[in-house]
């Protein structure tokens, strides 16, 4: 926001499948460029094919160390930018490019896209723009802390400047989240989530700062955030969030009264039978799934049966088996064991965690297939026996 002040234009653009495009040798090459790294870019190297199953570019999209590889296999574009006195910020694979003119910038934007070529990676043509620095500060002025100017988002402001990370293993975990909860007090969280519903095409980043915002409210307040959520016509226009909805679901849904546990099972429930277009994408149901597992009710046990017989996905199916397992359904455990043959690998491993709610009968099942087994489902097999014997929960 800084850098749109100096100048006139600036050019947005992002690497197109940026991990998976990576390529090892780089990486290994930039590592050993580091003062005392000894063998550790052979075995970060090496990690990385099994990773990729021997393939010589691609990286696992995720934690810390992945995005350090990310960065040093981007060392060498922004050293070329800088070197030209080009001033840019970039985040992991997202760019911002300013410039004086438009001229500057289409020559920026072929030189940039020159030296990404040169490390195997292409721009994202679909979000690569040039636009003017005024238009740049008004779609971004939320994020903003210092931009005050509008009222109408003070609310979305002075929740989007608040920090929703807690660490419940801090040696100060109860003052800091007295301190998180006191922040978010002074925010209006339905007002903010009642204006984005309202909206045509919601603002993701303010929608997810107020989801995640919810954990910090006292319970009465939670279950008028979750109603508005579940909400038909609002769950349609937060489909940009969904996933982040269906998580608020589960995640809250203990907190709430035994009333409004009711609502949400009813909700999620009516979602499923009024076949609703956002239950057609296989992930969707899958978070869907998550949320209806906490509490057993008849009806919720009888959806997921009916979605596991109509689904061949087996990310879903293996999801209600340990559901099932969970809330000790040994009649349909029992019925599914008796077709364990014909399921994928992933229902088999789940099936072999749930085989152990069957007690005895599964004991024996287990027994009399053992020598059967590959090594996978051997090794789901150890590690949950040794679980088992302190923790009897099951993993979802």
């Amino acid at each position: 926001m800084a850098l749109s002040q100096e100048f006139e234009y600036v050019v947005v653009t992002d690497i197109a499948d940026f991990y998976p495009r990576i390529y090892h040798h780089r990486v290994e090459n930039a590592l050993q460029r580091l003062p005392q790294v000894g063998d550790a870019p052979r075995r970060i190297i090496k990690l990385l094919g099994t990773f990729s199953v021997n393939v010589s570019y691609g990286i696992p999209v995720g934690g810390p160390a992945s995005r350090m590889l990310a960065e040093l296999a981007l060392v060498s574009t922004d050293t070329h930018l800088s070197r030209r006195k080009i001033k840019f910020c970039r985040y992991a694979d997202d760019y911002c490019i300013f410039c004086n003119d438009k001229s500057e910038a289409y020559k920026v934007l072929v030189m940039l896209s020159e030296k990404l070529h040169n490390e195997g990676l292409v721009l994202q043509k679909k979000k690569t723009k040039i636009i003017t620095t005024e238009e740049y500060r008004e779609v971004n002025n939320l994020l903003d802390p210092a931009d005050q100017a509008n009222p109408l988002a003070s609310e979305e402001q002075k929740l989007l400047n608040i920090s929703l990370r807690y660490d419940p293993y801090s040696e100060t975990a109860d003052e800091d989240y007295e301190t998180l909860k006191s922040a978010v007090k002074d925010v209006d969280i339905l007002g903010i989530l009642g204006r984005e519903v309202a909206k045509t095409a919601i603002d993701t980043i303010v929608s997810k700062q107020a989801i995640k915002a919810i954990y910090a409210l006292d319970n009465a307040a939670k279950f008028g955030a979750i109603t508005t959520l579940l909400d038909k016509d609002n769950l349609v226009v937060l489909l940009p969030v969904y996933v982040t909805v269906m998580r608020a679901v589960k995640g809250l849904y203990n907190d709430l009264p035994d009333g409004g546990k009711d609502f949400v099972d009813k909700a999620l429930i009516d979602l499923y039978e009024s076949k609703s277009h956002l239950l057609s994408v296989e992930l969707n149901v899958s978070y869907f799934v998550q949320a209806l597992s906490i509490r057993r009710t008849m009806e919720k046990e009888e959806l997921l049966i009916k979605i596991f017989d109509n689904w061949s996905t087996p990310l879903i199916r293996r999801l209600i088996i340990l559901i099932m397992a969970s809330w000790d359904c040994h009649y349909w455990l029992t019925d599914i064991k008796n077709k364990y043959g014909g399921l994928t690998e992933w229902e088999k491993r789940a099936f072999i965690i749930a085989s152990y709610k069957l007690g005895d009968e599964g004991k024996h099942w287990r027994n009399y297939l053992r020598d059967t087994w590959n090594s996978r489902e051997i090794l789901v097999r150890d590690w949950y026996t040794k679980r088992f014997q302190t923790n009897k929960s099951v993993p979802i």
